[in-house]
């Protein structure tokens, strides 16, 4: 048979063939191309590195499987563990890169704080946003990390797997509680099927990076002068005896400066911040104004909510007794009369815990019902924004502040709903210090992510944007914005629960007159409460102040210069008596207060350097509240060195005494007794020389740790860049 005739005969099969075989093509050809893109895909290049050096997705897949192995060897706990040499520090640069690559929610939001501490604790040159910049990262931990173990390797810095292997071999017992090498290893070559070469070469790959850490943050020469300067200041001291003469004790009694003094001192110091003591303000008159917010809030107390909640019953109480029973186990001495024989566990009996969870209770059905008041406050006035096509986020602050409900008509709503009073109102424009100083606003309070993480109303409202004066970490809470229900937020004393806003801010400036006023009323549960007059900010008041306190600076020498005499001739006690008889009572405001004389006696006291106070500037950046304490640092610096001018250098103490001390910052004069300086001794300088320098190394490198580790420098050193698309 032929060919056309077999084909006569069979049309209909090879028809059939033909149409399975193109459908076959129309479904699978899309696949196979997908296919072939895909194995195109994983080798494209998506970003480069150094000098163009490519990144491909499978390099990034491959540093993804890295950090995998790693984080099964533990290598984050290994890496928390690590501490500096010859010391219980924990080694910072090995906790930055931990979190750098297996930071999680649950175990940061604690560990932020440690860090935190840490650095104050050890005097560490590290600011607050540089710890929160180590988890705002523009991309995954698997790119710093490829960026990370390549710049080790550009370096030089390799660990072979036999080095690494020796290095796990000593780790691994003491973080796993006496595990071997063999069983860790072993368990994750046999269920996890990663071969052991891999797992030393990545781990070698992590201390390599680590060792290069240390190499380049270790790179900080420290000189001898350094050294001899700091051993000096930090360990020698002086004691004083003396008697305080502030010019505030005769202000009182000088004339009214004249508007054209006033007008003359404001214009001089407008442009410094009250207690900036420097060359050109030696008193440290300023009058600039800081940061300022002003706040609406609704606010309810617990003790009108206690008044209306019915205490728990004996069945309640019993009934929680018997449920947390663990919760009431104590340690106590097996020997009731030896308090040093072993420590045995004890159930508390219920009639010993039945008052504390009856009280316990209560508070809770009182914190509760607060909190479901506030709720209800929030959800009340955010009701308008709930209507709105626009999300939150991208509404203006207009936008905002159009949508934000009423606090006034939203207190007296649920104040009829509750049968409670539920406050309302606003502030005036105050200052962090302002806030901070309040009985109320000082002490509110929100809860953070994790567990036990505070964090202050006064830190929360200054972070919004019109201001930007305080750092949140990504662990305390969004930063809020203006109009926006903030809480609710807590009194740290339990006495009050609120929701507040920020409806008006004010950057620093210097006043607009020496006229100026302002209110700066805080929250108000009554009106016999804060008398108006009491709430008002008055420039010109300060100046006036700030005038008299000057003028009185001859008055005040000239008492100092009549106590000396008069400690010739009744000695100090008598003198003390007989000025506190005389002068005493017009520096009172009430009875009760102590004698406004009195021989005060400071000791240990140390000199305080310029580094020091930079290193406190750093670490408090962020924190408007403490930025006052600076200046108060730089003044307390001032009185300790000018005790120290007073002394020879080649003697001990001051033979003419009592001598007088005018101390500019303070307007005071200080009349001393005595002075004794503890000089360091070149023996002592010999013995603490190569401590202090190993200190100083430390306090060097680790303060580096938070550079090297930032996400964002370490693709600028790597000049990391991502490839750009059609």
């Amino acid at each position: 048979m032929n060919l056309m005739k077999w084909f006569r005969k069979n049309n209909k099969k090879v028809m059939a063939v033909v149409v399975v075989i193109i459908m076959l093509g129309f479904v699978a050809g899309p696949i196979i191309r997908r296919l072939g893109r895909s194995r195109t895909g994983q080798n494209q290049t998506v970003a480069y590195l150094a000098d163009n050096k490519e990144i491909t997705r499978n390099d990034l897949a491959s540093a993804r499987r890295e950090l995998e192995v790693l984080k099964m060897l533990g290598a984050d706990e290994m890496l928390r563990s690590i501490g500096v040499p010859l010391s219980r520090i924990p080694d910072l640069r090995a906790v930055l890169l931990s979190e750098l690559l297996f930071s999680e929610r649950s175990t940061s939001a604690i560990l932020i704080k440690r860090i935190k501490q840490m650095i104050r604790m050890n005097k560490y040159k590290i600011s607050d946003k540089q710890i929160n910049d180590i988890y705002r990262r523009s991309t995954g931990s698997d790119l710093y990390w490829y960026c990370l173990k390549n710049e080790a390797q550009l370096a030089g810095v390799r660990i072979s797997n036999e080095q690494a292997g020796n290095r796990l071999a000593s780790i691994i017992p003491q973080l796993t509680g006496g595990a071997t090498y063999s069983q860790l290893i072993g368990a994750l070559i046999n269920q996890r099927g990663i071969p052991e070469k891999e797992i030393l070469a990545t781990f070698g790959k992590l201390v390599a990076v680590l060792e290069y850490a240390g190499i380049i943050c270790s790179n900080e020469n420290i000189t001898t002068q350094q050294i001899m300067q700091t051993a000096s200041w930090e360990n020698e001291t002086i004691d004083v005896e003396f008697v305080e003469f502030d010019s505030a004790v005769f202000a009182a009694t000088q004339d009214q400066p004249s508007e054209k003094k006033i007008s003359a001192h404001f214009d001089k110091y407008k442009k410094f911040f009250a207690g900036a003591v420097s060359k050109e303000n030696p008193y440290g008159f300023g009058y600039k104004l800081g940061d300022r917010v002003k706040l609406e809030y609704i606010a309810v107390r617990l003790y009108d909510i206690a008044e209306t909640v019915t205490a728990p019953t004996q069945e309640e109480t019993e009934e929680y007794y018997q449920k947390y029973i663990k919760q009431f186990t104590v340690q106590v001495p097996s020997e009731a009369n030896d308090p040093n024989s072993p420590q045995i566990e004890r159930v508390q009996s219920y009639a010993e815990v039945a008052g504390i969870i009856s009280k316990n209770l209560l508070q809770d059905r009182i914190n509760s019902k607060a909190e479901r008041i506030l709720q209800e406050a929030k959800t009340l006035t955010e009701a308008d924004l709930q209507d709105t096509d626009i999300e939150g986020q991208n509404l203006s602050v207009e936008q905002l502040s159009l949508t934000a409900g009423n606090y006034e008509t939203t207190a007296e709503q649920l104040s009829r709903k509750n049968k409670i009073k539920v406050y309302a109102g606003q502030t005036g424009l105050l200052s962090a210090a302002d806030i901070q100083a309040d009985e109320y606003l000082g002490r509110l309070y929100l809860k953070g992510y994790g567990y036990n993480n505070p964090v202050s109303l006064t830190q929360i409202i200054f972070a919004v944007d019109e201001l930007a004066a305080s750092e949140l970490s990504p662990f305390d809470m969004p930063t809020p914005r203006m109009y926006e229900n903030i809480g609710p937020v807590r009194d740290a004393s339990e006495r009050i629960i609120a929701i507040v806003r920020v409806t008006q801010t004010q950057k620093a400036c210097e006043p607009e007159s020496v006229n100026q006023t302002f209110s700066k009323a805080a929250l108000r549960f009554g009106r016999d409460e804060e008398p108006a007059i009491q709430n008002v900010y008055s420039v010109k008041e300060n100046v006036v102040e700030n005038l008299k306190k000057l003028a009185a600076m001859n008055t005040t020498k000239k008492t100092a210069d009549e106590f000396i005499k008069q400690v010739v001739k009744d000695g100090w006690v008598g003198a003390l008596a007989k000025f506190n008889e005389l002068y005493g009572q017009q520096g009172k405001q009430d009875e009760s207060e102590p004698n406004v004389f009195e021989l005060q006696n400071w000791t240990e006291l140390q000199r305080i350097s310029r580094e020091i106070i930079g290193t406190l500037a750093m670490q408090i950046a962020g924190n408007p509240v403490e930025q006052i304490s600076v200046d108060m640092v730089i003044k307390e610096g001032q009185f300790i060195s000018q005790l120290y001018s007073l002394v020879p250098q080649d003697a001990n103490s001051l033979d003419t005494v009592p001598l007088i001390m005018e101390f500019k910052p303070d307007m005071s004069y200080y009349v001393i007794k005595n002075i004794m300086v503890k000089r360091l001794e070149q023996k002592q300088y010999e013995k603490f020389k190569a401590l202090q320098a190993y200190r100083e190394d430390i306090i060097q490198s680790q303060s580096m740790a938070a550079v090297h580790f930032n996400p964002e420098n370490i693709l600028k050193r790597m000049n990391f860049r991502w490839a750009q698309e059609d």
